[in-house]
């Protein structure tokens, strides 16, 4: 029988660079960057070429979101490393939540090619493809996603972000449902508990007019992870909206679970606010369409909070007239839309609505005036009729082509060395 042998251990000496850069790894590592950082900056004062302690300070400076700082210690550790695959990827990361997309893919790249042949590299030309996206550059990020999968074909992000691309920027290529289908399907294989992989399935099958579709959406609101959960239900209440005939209860239920989880969720006030003008619940809708177009939350490319303003602007003219309101909402309409020839009707009655309101209070108080103290005022509680004497006709938030589930962003480098 052998003799088994203790195993060596190597015991650091007290305020040693190697020492004090492992204290910061521990601190790094458990999430105490503000610790990490103390630790790292007393390795450097005792060894200022160290590139664990260096390259792990700026790691803890980005993870603080601390990005001129992490960059310049990024510097520093290619001064120490010069080329090193890593610290470029590290680099264009920064670069890349700067939206500086030029710099971050020629940093990625230059870290593609520092790693060429190792598997380490598919993370590094996935990346580049991410970059180029940005620059919509699409048949280029392409060839970078297969790139990526040449060294690791099992990576998730790239046939997630294949079948993305022609689910939208290369859509118009040949048999691109397919090719889509095929991507998002690996995707799904590799990660089915990834939500976004069944959404965007989902949508795919839905353009083929597969069954699948249906199941491919619900399958996505099951797997959802807290924080994807409220864009999952989203997904699906559009979902049940472009049905025909369109699934309305079951868009307004999921609608209303998204705004517990999330009350200022893009579009869902404004699409559940539409829903109840629809049904003539104008209460309600006034309020939901109102949080729709409401300080920061609202976005001008948005249709569904664009059309949040056309359906107050009606509302406000025919069913809760307020004259202030409805020319507010016509006029706020009209600046986005000026050549949509439904506003120009409505803008005009409202600006009738608003000229008749100010005669008649200037009427009415001459008429109080000149009359006896002791006459008592009557007040018309009946709402005024449409001006035009038609019934206006509802129009909901306009369709857009459903849109993909946004791709993945580039990750950073591994966590730390040590």
């Amino acid at each position: 029988m052998g003799i088994a042998h203790s195993a060596e251990l190597t015991v650091l000496e007290a305020g040693s660079s190697e020492q004090l850069t492992a204290l910061g790894n521990e601190a790094l590592m458990q999430g105490r960057f503000e610790t990490a950082i103390e630790h790292y900056r007393r390795a450097l004062t005792v060894d200022k070429t160290s590139f664990q302690a260096t390259f792990n300070l700026a790691l803890a400076y980005q993870n603080l979101d601390k990005d001129s700082e992490a960059s310049r210690w990024y510097d520093e550790a290619l001064k120490i490393s010069p080329k090193h695959a890593e610290v470029l990827c590290n680099l264009g990361y920064l670069s890349f939540r700067a939206k500086d997309w030029v710099q971050a893919e020629e940093r990625f790249l230059l870290a593609a090619r520092q790693a060429a042949g190792s598997t380490g590299a598919a993370d590094y030309w996935y990346n580049v493809g991410t970059a180029r996206e940005k620059r919509e550059q699409w048949a280029e990020a392409r060839r970078a996603y297969d790139e990526c999968l040449s060294l690791n074909k099992d990576h998730f992000g790239s046939h997630f972000n294949v079948g993305t691309l022609y689910l939208g920027a290369l859509a118009d290529q040949p048999k691109a449902l397919e090719k889509a289908e095929a991507a998002l399907t690996k995707a799904r294989d590799l990660a089915p508990s990834r939500a976004e992989a069944w959404v965007n399935l989902a949508l795919c099958h839905e353009r083929m007019d597969k069954t699948e579709a249906k199941d491919d959406i619900n399958k996505a609101v099951e797997v959802a992870s807290p924080t994807y959960k409220p864009h999952a239900l989203w997904n699906r209440a559009l979902f049940f909206d472009r049905q025909r005939p369109p699934q309305r209860l079951a868009m307004r239920d999921d609608l209303q679970a998204v705004l517990v989880l999330e009350p200022h969720y893009p579009g869902a006030n404004g699409l559940l606010g539409a829903y109840h003008f629809a049904i003539g619940e104008f209460d309600q809708a006034a309020v939901l369409l109102n949080r729709e177009v409401t300080g920061d939350h609202f976005d001008a490319h948005n249709t569904i909070d664009v059309e949040a303003h056309y359906l107050l602007a009606m509302l406000h003219t025919d069913h809760r007239p307020d004259s202030v309101k409805a020319l507010s909402h016509a006029s706020a309409y009209y600046k986005l839309r000026p050549d949509s020839a439904k506003i120009q009707e409505l803008r005009r009655r409202a600006l009738r609505m608003s000229t008749t309101f100010t005669t008649t209070s200037v009427h009415n108080a001459q008429s109080t005036n000149n009359s006896n103290n002791n006459q008592i005022e009557h007040h018309n509680s009946a709402a005024p009729k449409s001006l035009d004497g038609h019934a206006p006709h509802v129009h909901a938030p306009e369709k857009n082509h459903p849109a993909p589930d946004p791709h993945h962003a580039p990750a950073a480098a591994p966590a730390a060395h040590h």
